[in-house]
């Protein structure tokens, strides 16, 4: 099944697939904060299931943002007609910071990449729990 983990941001959304058989989550997109642009993207990378990042705070209440990522998972759901899933995402992007700066990328590149990084942390985290 091929699967796909969304950073949601609020003008750009970070994407990430992997296929479950394999269980590696590869960073793959950064796209323009449109519903229509993304169920389109999903559509064509033939996508089964979605995992939506969920912004909790850090010691488990909801953050301002997690009624904003309701919604938007909910309308990927109604256009979809597949499971969309809310994982929460904390550290997601600073684990992705961390990382890309260890592997020695310029600001600029992190800056281009980081939202996919973060959605490959996502649907890492969500494959351990299949246990995949």
């Amino acid at each position: 099944m091929r699967v796909a983990a969304l950073d949601y941001g609020v003008k750009r959304v970070g994407v990430a697939v992997a296929n479950t058989e394999i269980g590696i989550p590869f960073p793959s997109a950064v796209l323009p904060n449109d519903i229509e642009q993304i169920v389109r993207w999903l559509h064509q990378e033939g996508i089964e299931r979605v995992v939506v990042g969920a912004p909790y705070l850090m010691w488990g209440e909801e953050g301002e943002r997690v009624q904003e990522v309701e919604a938007f998972a909910r309308q990927l759901r109604e256009r979809l007609n597949i499971p969309v899933d809310l994982l929460d995402e904390r550290l997601t992007t600073q684990e992705a910071e961390r990382r890309l700066r260890e592997g020695a990328y310029r600001r600029t590149k992190r800056e281009q990449v980081i939202d996919a990084v973060a959605a490959a942390l996502l649907l890492e985290t969500y494959l351990k729990r299949l246990g995949r």
